[in-house]
């Protein structure tokens, strides 16, 4: 997309693609084609999705035009852009925070789902044979009581079931398969005042190829967030706030994911696998995620594998004593600690379990 930037408003007026040969600069790749137009038209600032068509094979890609309920709809294979549909749907977003929001599809792309700070979340059902919007709806949500909405963020679990809302001060999960889907909305994570300098809320989020969710920490912040569990309910779902370090600062977007594992639609295939193949083998989550770090009020343990036996969890101060010795049942989902009334530092912590010792780190208490 070119972007048109200006002090008072942001928007896209071209839509191209780039050609990468794949046979060429020995497997590596080289761009054989930049820049061929698609849309000449002002389109929503980084509101782009797409999904496999029912075959499989090619792919439809969704873009709404800015400041109103037109969607572009184009069908791209092997042979470029063959096919433009244009439709008119739902609701209007409120064109002063048309930019603060977020449009993906499920992993089965049978849902459109996008996000706008001034309303509530869009829902459109969509056709992966014809390419086209069959029915709109909406989600009703509550922000919460903090006193400035700025960008949400939206991604949906790999079995299709939650619906994750990035709403700054908090993250939001909804059950998309209950009898009202509203009342079901959880509170799964609070930011935790952490800055550096700037805050690492919650904003956009992706479903990545290895079944978790990653949750951009805010623009120019070295984190991403991630929901280890995304397909659990609650705080089952394992959320770790700055679970992901960034070697450089990071932008104000995140990196696109499409279902490529997507299939036909009598053989939809897996949305994504917690084993991706890379160079490096995956590294294992540990036994217990010890959560929020730094921590100011209550601390939570979370295992990662099934244990029977008691567990006891420990944590000393940096001259070594003992500041706390909790016995926690390993079978329940989520053990919280009280943390307020220890004095700001560095704490050292450590995890038995099944008689052995299943995990140690170090947690800091902020002023």
């Amino acid at each position: 997309m070119k972007l048109i930037n200006n002090p008072t408003d942001v928007f896209t007026e071209n839509l191209l693609y780039s050609v990468v040969d794949m046979r060429l600069n020995t497997g590596v790749g080289k761009v054989s084609q930049k820049n061929i137009p698609v849309l000449n038209d002002t389109l929503s600032y980084g509101k782009l999705a797409a999904v496999k068509t029912s075959s499989g094979e090619d792919w439809w890609i969704v873009t709404p035009r800015r400041k109103n309920n037109v969607f572009y709809v184009l069908k791209f294979t092997e042979n470029g852009i063959v096919d433009t549909l244009t439709q008119v749907i739902g609701i209007t977003p409120d064109y002063k925070t048309e930019s603060d929001g977020q449009i993906v599809f499920s992993p089965d792309g049978s849902k459109i789902y996008r996000t706008n700070p001034r309303h509530p979340v869009m829902v459109y059902s969509f056709d992966r044979e014809a390419g086209v919007i069959t029915h709109f709806d909406t989600i009703a949500f509550d922000y919460g009581t903090q006193p400035v909405i700025g960008e949400i963020g939206c991604a949906v679990s790999p079995n299709g079931r939650f619906l994750y809302l990035g709403c700054r001060q908090f993250l939001y999960q909804l059950d998309l398969w209950a009898s009202d889907i509203s009342a079901s909305q959880t509170v799964v994570a609070e930011w935790d005042g952490y800055a550096a300098p700037i805050p690492t809320m919650f904003y956009q989020l992706q479903l990545g190829p290895d079944c978790k969710i990653y949750g951009l920490g805010g623009g120019d912040t070295r984190f991403f967030h991630v929901i280890h569990n995304p397909d659990e309910p609650g705080l089952a779902c394992n959320v770790e706030q700055r679970g992901l370090p960034l070697p450089t600062p990071s932008g104000a977007s995140m990196p696109s994911f499409p279902n490529f594992r997507l299939g036909p639609i009598d053989n939809p295939g897996q949305p994504c696998s917690p084993v991706v193949n890379t160079t490096a083998p995956p590294t294992p989550l540990p036994a217990f995620s010890v959560f929020p770090n730094p921590v100011r009020t209550v601390l939570k343990i979370i295992p990662n594998r099934q244990f029977s036996g008691p567990g006891r969890f420990r944590l000393f101060d940096g001259t070594g004593r003992l500041q706390r010795d909790l016995a926690f049942d390993p079978r329940q989902a989520v053990t919280a600690l009280d943390m307020q009334t220890l004095p700001a530092g560095m704490y050292f912590f450590e995890i038995w379990c099944a008689g052995k010792q299943q995990r140690v780190g170090k947690l800091f208490k902020p002023d």
